[in-house]
């Protein structure tokens, strides 16, 4: 059930404070008033906290409160190698060796650390305190303690990645057309999110304070044209409906974004129909717990002979190429 409603913050895409209400729960239960434009689709928590509170939250709050850890043990430095590895495909055949590559909340530096062994120069801004510090003191790799808009000074780069970050940004169309400055003339922008379409998680989960806004692959796709880019490649992950785009930075002036008339009523029928009873009498939240217990238990075994973190992430390395 929706209702139309006022907002407080206007869609960072459209502009327009024509919204409706369709959820005021998070994933835990607490109150988080959720909203989606009725012109095109974006999905934002409104009101929010302010700006600086927000950003407190992630420098020294959010990794404790979500993931219960403040640095990564080994079976997450195994998780994220194979991850990185996964990123790097999508992308792989745009980047040559030697690239400046920046990732945007680089979190453990993982992901930067593969892509330095892969031959790109690849470094990493992150800014909750502890991950960047393990980045820098146990991973040896260049992830500085901040947020995107401190990037100028490190120059112009060939490839920008956000992953799983554009959703957690204050003003994702800004910080968008901060990255395109930042970019090299025909530069790429790699934006992994997750979709608001998404049909494999319990219909409760759907929101939480710390994404600020959902996107579908039209809002993302047209959020990032009207920032100036253009779509090169985009993908939605069978398994579990994560949209990846690789955007190139154009030269012309921004596009009009994509006709997004009907995506409202789009994902207002995705959502609305897939109900927490349809979700547990289906086959896919048991099909994900079997799923999550191979995984625990392949991790454990994979990581169980090391005790440096540098030498996990290297085995995954190596096994991938090995494979070809």
């Amino acid at each position: 059930m929706t209702n139309r409603t006022a907002c407080s913050i206007p869609c960072n895409l459209c502009g327009s404070e024509s919204v409706e209400e369709i959820s005021l729960r998070d994933r835990e239960g607490r109150y988080l008033r959720t909203v989606i434009c009725t012109e095109c689709g974006l999905i934002w928590s409104d009101p929010r906290p302010s700006d600086e509170r927000i950003e407190h939250f992630y420098a020294k709050r959010y990794r404790k409160e979500y993931k219960r850890i403040t640095s990564p043990k080994k079976k997450h430095v195994y998780r994220h190698a194979k991850n990185a590895l996964k990123r790097y495909g999508f992308f792989r055949d745009v980047l040559k060796e030697g690239d400046r590559l920046l990732d945007i909340g680089a979190g453990n530096g993982v992901f930067v650390y593969c892509l330095r062994r892969l031959g790109a120069e690849a470094s990493g801004i992150e800014p909750d305190e502890s991950h960047s510090r393990y980045a820098r003191e146990e991973l040896h790799v260049p992830v500085e303690t901040g947020f995107s808009r401190e990037i100028d000074r490190f120059g112009a780069f060939d490839i920008i990645t956000l992953n799983h970050v554009l959703e957690h940004m204050i003003d994702p169309l800004a910080e968008l057309r901060h990255i395109r400055a930042l970019l090299k003339s025909g530069g790429f922008l790699v934006v992994d999110v997750p979709n608001a379409e998404d049909l494999r998680q319990d219909p409760k989960n759907r929101y939480h304070k710390a994404h600020l806004y959902a996107f579908n692959p039209g809002s993302l796709s047209a959020l990032g044209e009207k920032a100036g880019f253009r779509v090169f490649r985009r993908e939605t992950e069978r398994h579990n409906g994560n949209i990846s785009i690789l955007f190139r930075k154009s030269a012309e002036p921004p596009a009009a974004p994509s006709d997004l008339s009907g995506n409202c009523a789009r994902i207002l029928g995705v959502i609305g129909a897939y109900t927490r009873l349809r979700h547990f009498a289906s086959a896919i939240p048991y099909k994900k717990l079997l799923e999550n217990a191979a995984t625990a238990l392949e991790e454990q075994a994979a990581v169980r002979r090391f005790n440096c973190d540098r030498d996990i992430i290297d085995a995954v390395l190596l096994s991938h190429r090995s494979k070809g």
